[in-house]
């Protein structure tokens, strides 16, 4: 079990380096059952800077419950609750306490009644968070469910998941910074790899730097752990087949595992699934809008992160490795609106390598900076 002086740490950390909270700030910390101990130091560091923290709890259990009994139309009604916490709040800590067993039985046809109805309401915070006006993070968290649905030790995924958050930012940052620069007025990306052979233009698009200090972040969103630079690629550009070899645990405890997908003009026109196919139409079943569009183009740099075998939230970060998503992608420079965004992660090891406009940048997992 993590340490209490770990734990306190982290959430120093968070509160007054990630976040860079300040007196007065209204903080709103989401937690669930396994995650309330954390909440609460994170609440007590709000409160001794003389922010007004406020913790407020949800589980996959309730979610379960609701889910399964309510009125569909219930479900189309205006989330005035959120609208009143946009007003108010200057930042959210939402701590991803996740029961991927019972998420997966939540029905899948009411989750996008929801997703649709609350739409509006994202639009609207993601233009607060590309303002600043409001600093927004999902903060994962490691559970005996996770570790047991990842088949990995509750042991060894919190010690991962702790240490990940346990890094350097100030040279997460500068480490970001140099790679970006390498890419910075790119067109034509090539990834190249086992089973895979896929190119697409980021012309004209920005990437960005997920360093976890939002006053050095281009827009009030982070995730943490942090640690990748990002971009929306082009969205009709995509040409290619591209295999991902590591699992991915989509939200709601939807799993898959070694996905390959051939895309045309930046749409996945044929996929093959090795585990997890059934998961995979379901989502995509029911999701709306650009839903197999390329979305984004993730490179992980966190020296400190290691596999689970599908916390998203970590293995995005491990360096060395790339993800990419389908879906929306409005909230950093993209054209496509979606009610999901699915990543899928590359190990970029032995015969891979990835091109700049023609020029080598990255050979067998190693950058050539």
């Amino acid at each position: 079990m993590v340490s209490k002086k770990k734990m306190q740490r982290v959430a120093k950390n968070i509160v007054r380096v990630n976040f860079g909270i300040r007196p007065k700030d209204v903080v709103v910390i989401s937690a669930g059952p396994t995650s309330l101990k954390f909440a609460e130091t994170l609440a007590y560091e709000c409160a001794i800077i003389g922010a007004q923290p406020s913790i407020s709890y949800s589980s996959d259990g309730l979610a379960l419950k609701i889910y399964k009994k309510i009125n569909p139309e219930f479900l189309r009604q205006k989330p005035k609750l959120g609208y009143a916490h946009l007003k108010v709040v200057n930042a959210e800590m939402n701590i991803d306490d996740s029961n991927p067993f019972l998420a997966r039985q939540l029905p899948q046809w009411k989750i996008e009644i929801r997703r649709k109805r609350v739409k509006p309401l994202r639009r609207l915070k993601e233009k607060k968070l590309a303002r600043k006006t409001l600093k927004s993070a999902l903060i994962g968290f490691p559970t005996k469910e996770d570790a047991r649905a990842m088949h990995i030790s509750f042991k060894r995924l919190e010690k991962i998941f702790w240490d990940t958050m346990d890094v350097n930012f100030n040279k997460l940052y500068r480490f970001n910074e140099r790679l970006m620069k390498k890419l910075r007025g790119v067109d034509k990306i090539r990834i190249v790899g086992k089973r895979t052979d896929l190119e697409f233009s980021v012309k004209g698009r920005e990437f960005l730097n997920d360093c976890g200090i939002v006053a050095k972040e281009k827009m009030g969103y982070m995730n943490l752990p942090a640690g990748e630079i990002f971009v929306a690629p082009v969205e009709t550009s995509a040409n290619g087949k591209i295999f991902f070899d590591l699992p991915c645990m989509y939200h709601y405890g939807k799993q898959v595992e070694g996905v390959w997908f051939r895309f045309k003009n930046g749409k996945v026109i044929e996929y093959r699934i090795r585990k997890g196919q059934k998961n995979f139409e379901d989502i995509i079943k029911h999701a709306s809008g650009k839903k197999t569009t390329i979305a984004e183009l993730g490179i992980g740099t966190n020296p400190k992160a290691r596999p689970t075998g599908g916390m998203i939230i970590v293995d995005e970060k491990l360096l060395g490795t790339i993800h990419m998503a389908i879906g929306d992608n409005k909230l950093y420079g993209g054209t496509n609106e979606s009610t999901i965004h699915w990543d899928f992660f590359k190990t970029m090891g032995r015969g891979s390598r990835i091109y700049a406009d023609g020029k080598l940048l990255m050979e067998n997992g190693k950058w050539l900076l």
